[in-house]
């Protein structure tokens, strides 16, 4: 198949960048090309990948261009990957939640959308324009923000299981790791590791604006009992996954997947996740962690860590969330949408033929 992958251009797409969707596209794209399928990525002119590059500009975010400007940007992206694929592509599959699919309508060659980012207020009615498109979720948990749209398929996102290898021997310690701000509510897991005296180690990005850290994380970072390590770049989180007894997800949020859950997986580290989102779907409870519902019921979790099995963990990250049952999935997608597309060209061809030989 001849496929071109749409990214937006804000960062550089490359298979170890720290941002979830730059780092999924690169890892699909390149899953592509082994698989032998014409794959062109449109994206950032800087980024890395296996399939052949069009970029227009390097990342936005190095450029420092005025808003408006980069959006000019980012729909030249758009652009260039459309008229491309006019001549030289069988499907397009976007990766913008709407820009593209004010150019998708009227174009011959048919896209698929991933919707990266959460269905707000402020989208909703412009997506409701675009809800016959072919869409594609992350997660059930996901289609619940808009379920009118056209669910096309559901495919789970995948880790690089060779990458975030497997350890059975952990050390004793929580991660926490994810954007420290509230909806996040890594205050509930500061509670349950104070409560169970196991050492908590935060990693991520702080927003002191939002006054949430000052408040409920940076008063108890002691260095002992409760750690603050910054943001971890890819290598270096791998091992913090790896050496941890589980990693704590008490999100707040309507979670679309959690790409830090499978990545603790992959590793054997259970997941203890509070149950909004996906988490449910993601952590199957009591084989890969536990889902909860308060801080009550994470601290008894944490107490029966040692029932889980961290095997079973891995190889549930293997079957459901690796990058090549990911690439396999999208595989399939294309597959159908072509066959969608050879059948109902088909049935407006004979409509057609009917209606000339009505006339005859």
């Amino acid at each position: 198949m001849r496929v071109a992958q749409l990214a937006p251009s804000y960062h550089s797409v490359s298979p170890l960048f720290n941002k979830a969707i730059y780092s999924h596209i690169a890892w699909l794209a390149n899953g592509l090309v082994d698989l032998g399928h014409d794959v062109h990525l449109f994206a950032s002119s800087d980024s890395e990948t296996k399939a052949v590059l069009h970029g227009v500009s390097e990342s936005l975010s190095k450029l420092n261009l005025p808003e408006d400007i980069a959006r000019y940007y980012m729909l030249l992206t758009i652009s260039s990957c459309y008229a491309y694929a006019r001549t030289s592509s069988d499907i397009i599959h976007s990766h913008f939640n709407l820009l593209s699919s004010f150019v998708s309508q009227i174009s011959d060659v048919p896209t698929v959308t991933s919707v990266h980012s959460p269905i707000t207020d402020r989208t909703r009615p412009l997506l409701e324009h675009f809800k016959n498109e072919r869409y594609i979720s992350f997660s059930l948990a996901q289609r619940k923000q808009m379920p009118n749209l056209n669910w096309y398929a559901n495919i789970y996102h995948g880790v690089d299981t060779a990458l975030f290898a497997f350890n059975p021997d952990p050390e004793e310690y929580l991660l926490y790791l994810g954007r420290v701000t509230e909806e996040k509510g890594i205050h509930f897991a500061i509670e349950a590791a104070k409560v169970t005296g196991m050492p908590l180690y935060i990693v991520g990005a702080s927003y002191p604006a939002e006054g949430y850290w000052q408040k409920h994380v940076e008063p108890h970072i002691d260095g002992r009992m409760i750690r603050f390590l910054g943001e971890a770049s890819f290598e270096r989180k791998i091992p913090l996954f790896q050496n941890a007894k589980a990693l704590l997800f008490p999100t707040q949020a309507d979670e679309v997947f959690g790409y830090s859950m499978i990545e603790a997986m992959s590793c054997g580290t259970p997941v203890i996740g509070f149950a909004n989102g996906s988490v449910a779907e993601i952590v199957k409870h009591g084989i890969a962690g536990f889902v909860v519902n308060d801080v009550e019921e994470m601290v008894e979790a944490i107490k029966h860590l040692d029932e889980i099995d961290r095997m079973k963990v891995r190889k549930r990250a293997e079957i459901y969330f690796s990058v090549e049952k990911m690439v396999s999935g999208y595989e399939k997608v294309y597959k159908r949408v072509l066959d969608d597309e050879t059948f109902l060209q088909r049935k407006r061809d004979e409509n057609a033929n009917m209606s000339s030989d009505s006339l005859k």
